[in-house]
């Protein structure tokens, strides 16, 4: 920065400078800010709003934010045991105990094991919380004694918002306090209907519930209760019929908001006009998103009687609702939605390959349609095919899905030349920060195909996480792990690769020294190596952390090190 503009910002008043700092992430403010100047760097030491995110952090950016930052100032935390940083969790509780964080008011927890979750369950009583997120590794079973921890910091009046990745068989050991104040939740698994109305009954503040689905049966639905609390709810995968679902929501009759995405029953589609008349009054806003598979050849007049039930005047006029229903012919499936898309994952599929079908007669895909779009996934091959369904030059120019950060792509075949343009024309590439690339064709050979595929790599110049899934047999494929290694970007952080043996884990591990993370998956047919194998070949004068499983080794790299930091631990 020019020494003329710093006598400048010296006298900037602190209350400026503060209502500057609310706006700028953590990272910002420590690693930067502070040291522009002497006031900065006062001001950036005694801010007490900090919001530490954590997750995704260079290990050596991990130790500076240690060193630097005071708990007392910190007001939000976000912690991670996920890909990018393995082991993070352990290494942050081996320097600061989360008593220390006296004004902390939202906690976040990623991908945490039982044995940290309990260590840091056992201290949140102390504090006051407002906002608490838990999510698990998918296989992670909990405890009894993580329960109770939990059912305990669940009586303190502060806390507002809930989200937890527990299964419901663990709900059944889980006791809810008389009179929880949560207004908030979200649990990422299914739960019972006896597990929903115990929920109900206990929390009469809430007004927001997310959840998957709700297991019940016909005797279950007996209860006349009406819970008038909740004026929100989302089912994330709904496998009720309609007519389970008319009688499961006939019990929250004061919904303002109401998300479905699931299984459809197209046939029963009709009766949605009658649940939402007569069982939900209040209704703003019903977004749904439904699927169904089956093995039929429908036609345009199949589609248009499927779309037919929502072309009354209570879907056109009164509420005014646009919905649309796709149908793709390979392979055969039938989407019912609304519009906008309410889901934020979506598998894209090209013109030529459905037939669509609107309540609104001068309905027309537009890129607004699309914006709750965050992961795509589409076929590189077939995805030309969207070039020929353009109608327009503004669309050319255009892309259909502007927010997407996280892109699948499966290759199975040869790549064509228009591949880069007609990928260009469906996704706008600048947004993506996460790539999955799912090989299914033996590139050996294929100098043209590699080539294609690495300009398309440099078209995401965003992109912090590339992961590589070889899905091609060790018997028949000449792709070698140096082929793989080629089509990887060299400006990406955070690395998930496919290997058969250590000798490949080798090779990629010293040809990307760079990274901050490293997943090694290993092939279905191949064992993972023993913990005396693993330090044989990774550099031990590196400080890394690293965690492995069934299938897979997660590597936390640092290349900055500093002496007094170097250490070498296994989880």
């Amino acid at each position: 920065m020019p020494a003329n503009i710093i006598p400048y910002l010296d006298i900037l008043p602190v209350e400026l400078i503060y209502h500057i700092l609310n706006f700028l992430d953590t990272h910002t403010i420590l690693l930067s800010l502070r040291y522009v100047c002497k006031h900065f760097y006062v001001i950036s030491n005694v801010f007490n709003q900090c919001k530490l995110n954590l997750n995704s952090c260079r290990k050596s950016d991990f130790y500076r934010f240690c060193r630097i930052i005071n708990p007392l100032n910190v007001i939000s935390l976000i912690l991670s045991d996920d890909d990018k940083t393995p082991g993070q969790i352990g290494l942050f509780l081996s320097r600061f105990n989360l008593k220390q964080f006296n004004h902390l008011r939202s906690l976040i927890l990623l991908e945490i094991d039982d044995s940290n979750l309990n260590v840091i369950l056992h201290d949140l009583p102390y504090l006051f919380l407002t906002s608490l997120t838990i999510k698990s590794r998918a296989s992670l079973t909990w405890t009894q004694q993580t329960l109770a921890y939990l059912s305990k910091i669940l009586e303190q009046s502060s806390l507002k918002e809930l989200t937890l990745s527990i299964w419901c068989f663990e709900i059944y050991d889980f006791v809810w306090p008389n009179q929880c104040q949560i207004e908030y939740l979200h649990i990422s698994n299914r739960i019972t209907f006896e597990q929903y109305c115990i929920l109900l009954e206990q929390c009469l503040f809430l007004r927001t519930l997310i959840i998957k689905d709700v297991l019940w049966n016909d005797t279950d639905i007996s209860v006349s209760i009406f819970y008038r609390q909740l004026n929100s709810l989302t089912l994330e995968d709904n496998r009720m019929d309609v007519f389970k679902l008319e009688q499961f929501l006939s019990l929250t009759p004061s919904l303002i908001y109401l998300k479905v995405i699931g299984m459809a029953y197209l046939i029963d589609s009709y009766r949605w006009e009658k649940i939402l008349r007569i069982k939900l009054p209040n209704l703003n806003t019903f977004e749904f998103f439904f699927l169904s598979w089956k093995d039929v050849n429908y036609s345009f007049c199949d589609i248009e009687s499927l779309i037919q039930p929502f072309q009354t005047s209570f879907w056109l006029e009164n509420k005014q609702w646009a919905v649309n229903c796709d149908y793709i012919i390979n392979p055969t499936e039938v989407m019912l939605y609304s519009v906008p898309i309410c889901k934020t994952s979506f598998q894209y599929y090209d013109e030529a390959n459905k037939i669509s079908c609107s309540n609104f007669t001068k309905m027309n895909i537009n890129q607004a349609m699309l914006d709750n779009i965050c992961q795509l996934r589409l076929n590189l091959i077939k995805a030309i095919n969207h070039e020929k369904s353009l109608q327009t030059p503004q669309l050319s120019t255009c892309p259909l899905f502007r927010n997407v950060t996280e892109l699948t792509l499966d290759l199975d075949y040869k790549c064509p030349n228009t591949l880069l343009q007609s990928l260009s024309n469906i996704i706008n590439l600048s947004t993506i920060t996460q790539v999955i690339f799912n090989l299914n064709y033996d590139i050996d050979f294929d100098l043209h195909t590699r080539t294609n595929l690495i300009n398309i790599f440099k078209q995401t110049s965003n992109i912090q996480t590339f992961e590589i899934c070889n899905n091609l047999s060790p018997i028949n494929a000449c792709t070698t792990i140096g082929d793989i290694c080629s089509l990887i970007p060299s400006h990406i952080q955070h690395l998930k690769v496919t290997v058969k043996n250590v000798n490949e884990m080798k090779i990629v591990f010293d040809r990307f020294k760079y990274l901050s993370s490293i997943t090694f998956r290993f092939s279905f047919d191949t064992s993972i190596p023993s913990a005396k194998i693993i330090e044989s070949f990774l550099n031990i004068k590196n400080d890394l952390t690293y965690k492995n499983d069934d299938s897979s080794i997660r590597v936390w790299l640092n290349h900055f090190m500093d002496d007094q930091e170097t250490q070498f631990k296994i989880y």
